[in-house]
Order: C-alpha cells, then structure tokens, then sequence
C-alpha cells in the first residue's frame, strides 16, 4: 500500500481542484480504478499528472482528461497503462 501527497499545479482539474491545492493518493494490489476517479499519473510525454479516469479496459488500462474544458485534450494523453498510475486521490486540501 502506497499513500502520496502531490501538490496541484496548473488549471486543468479546475473547477475540481485549483492550482496549489493538496492531494492524497492511494494504491494497493487490492483498490480499483473506476471511471470517474480522479489519479494521479506517471507520463512519459507530460510527467506527473492529476486527471479523471474516463475510460476503463479490461486490462487495467485507461483514457483520462481534465475537468477544464480548456485543458490538454484526452487524445494527447493516449491510453494510460495501469503501471502508470500512482494511485486514486481519496483526500483533497484546499489552502484558500
């Protein structure tokens, strides 16, 4: 079981999360990705990334996007494989 703290940069997941808000990720052998989750991401192209989940494959894999409607578009991200993601936000922080 893996716990993380990440820390929001950017405008992508806005109205969701805004730009220097606080995340908590977790992941184990046992939790499960489901659309609509929102995870934080390796990515080769674009690095560490907070998306929702809006694709599920059978083999774990899956298509994310941003909240934001002007945010990088979902084809950009391409398919997301299962080992990429670092886990499911289950807490979000606020400073405002």
């Amino acid at each position: 079981m893996k716990i993380k703290l990440f820390k929001i940069s950017g405008e992508s997941m806005h109205p969701t999360y805004f730009d220097g808000d606080y995340v908590v990720t977790w992941r184990s052998r046992l939790s499960k990705i489901t659309i609509g989750d929102v995870v934080a991401i390796d990515h080769p192209s674009y690095g560490l990334i907070i998306k929702r989940v809006t694709e599920l494959n059978a083999n774990g894999s899956c298509f994310v996007a941003g909240d934001n409607p002007n945010s990088t578009p979902q084809s950009s991200f391409g398919l997301i494989d299962k080992n990429q993601v670092l886990g499911k936000v289950i807490y979000h922080s606020s400073p405002r």
